[in-house]
């Protein structure tokens, strides 16, 4: 099973694209993967971490960046952290312990 098990073959599911095949192949069997959603891809760009541009060129920046053993973790403490201090809207940069020091 675990030779079938892989990235390609959840995106050829139907419905399923790149973040939730990336999502499943990291929550659920473990596997490094990095997740890009709209909180991670803002906060990278914020954060001068990604030209922004796009999430897959957002996602290939941070994938450089870390350590491939902390991007299961990484990605979701940055989505949590984005939820409480780094919002989209009404975004307080002086609230946010990342934004108010860069």
């Amino acid at each position: 099973m675990e030779k079938f098990l892989n990235i390609r073959a959840l995106e050829a599911l139907p419905g399923v694209g790149h973040k939730t095949a990336s999502v499943v192949m990291s929550q659920a069997f473990e596997q490094p993967s990095f997740p890009v959603d709209t909180h991670i891809h803002r906060c990278a760009k914020r954060w001068g971490l990604s030209n922004g541009k796009s999430v897959v060129q957002t996602e290939k920046d941070l994938k450089t960046l870390f350590p491939k053993k902390t991007w299961n973790k990484l990605h979701l403490q940055i989505i949590y952290f984005a939820r409480e201090y780094c919002q989209a809207r009404f975004h307080d940069a002086e609230r946010c312990p990342i934004c108010s020091i860069i």
